[in-house]
């Protein structure tokens, strides 16, 4: 029986997962970021160390049972030299291994037998996709200071800056400010400003994202005006990423944290279905699946394969999108 590890590590969480060849899955874990531009790379290390070793407890083997893994990793192939010190990290714990992205992941567990696109929107966003000659396409996921337009970074600034406004008198007052001083648990809005710099900051600033969501639902115009901004600039990102592709119709999944949020589902879905060549659909699996199959393709011959897909919609469904 072999083995298989997929890391989907995020921004903002990851999950290592283990399944064997017939796609049953063993182990389970979580752990928060692992974006080594954002985290000191002995607490990534260690981070991932903890969340294998408790899934390999959970599956009941050892890490020498594994016999191939996929690390999609956050910030892998963005920036320059940053390549080098990922892999050296995950082939330290687990040398069986390979290294893409984590949109790259979520990609393959959206469209494990198809070309197409995924738009990834949570704390950062990036359009991937992959064409019929298995090349691979990205627009955007550029981080924080110089791209990921309409991520939740991207909105929880906006909201921030616009309760400061209304803090200041620059902007006419709505329920906003108050809505942000409550999610934060503070009295006095600058009480944030401490949370605003050092450690896991990225994370901080994205999570007011949940209040453009709150307050859209509850017909603020300032919110609505945020996640207009937003989806504009995700859709954007979906129409570039279109016209590199020769294909028709181009199946765009979509994928991350923004997508808890019924108000801006709905409204990203209304926008890019406008697009021309554009086919809507629904993820096939969860990113950190989409990990275990690249591993998978790694090792597994077409017939072993089929039955590895098999069994992981028939034991996994929970993990189903």
């Amino acid at each position: 029986m072999k083995f298989l590890l997929g890391v989907d590590g995020g921004g903002t969480k990851t999950i290592v997962a283990i399944a064997n060849e017939l796609g049953e899955i063993l182990g389970l874990s979580k752990t928060d970021s692992v974006d080594i531009l954002n985290v000191p790379p002995e607490e990534v290390e260690n981070k991932l160390k903890k969340a294998l070793s408790e899934s390999l407890s959970q599956a009941a083997i050892s890490i020498d049972d594994i016999d191939f893994s996929c690390f999609g990793m956050s910030t892998f192939g963005d920036v320059p030299g940053t390549e080098r010190k990922i892999e050296t990290m995950v082939k330290d714990i687990l040398p069986r291994s390979m290294v893409v992205n984590d949109v790259r992941v979520a990609l393959e567990g959206a469209l494990p037998e198809s070309a197409g696109m995924i738009l990834l929107a949570g704390t950062g966003a990036m359009a991937m996709a992959k064409d019929k000659k298995g090349r691979v396409f990205r627009v955007d996921g550029w981080g924080e200071y110089v791209g990921d337009l309409g991520s939740g970074y991207f909105i929880g600034r906006m909201i921030l800056q616009r309760a400061f406004e209304e803090y200041d008198g620059r902007r006419k007052g709505s329920i906003l400010l108050n809505m942000v001083k409550d999610f934060a648990n503070v009295s006095d809005l600058r009480e944030i400003l401490i949370r605003c710099k050092g450690a896991n900051v990225r994370t901080y600033i994205a999570s007011f994202s949940k209040i453009a969501c709150k307050a859209a639902e509850d017909g603020v115009d300032e919110a609505i005006e945020v996640l207009s901004i937003s989806i504009q600039e995700l859709t954007r990102s979906v129409k570039t990423l279109v016209n590199k592709l020769d294909f028709d119709p181009v199946p765009v999944a979509y994928s991350g944290g923004l997508f808890n949020c019924g108000y801006f589902k709905d409204e990203f879905i209304s926008a890019i279905q406008s697009i021309p060549r554009v086919k809507v659909v629904k993820p096939e699996f969860l990113p950190y699946v989409g990990a275990l199959i690249m591993a998978s393709k790694s090792i597994l011959d077409p017939d072993k394969q089929l039955i590895f897909y098999e069994g992981l919609h028939r034991n996994a469904k929970e993990l189903l999108a």
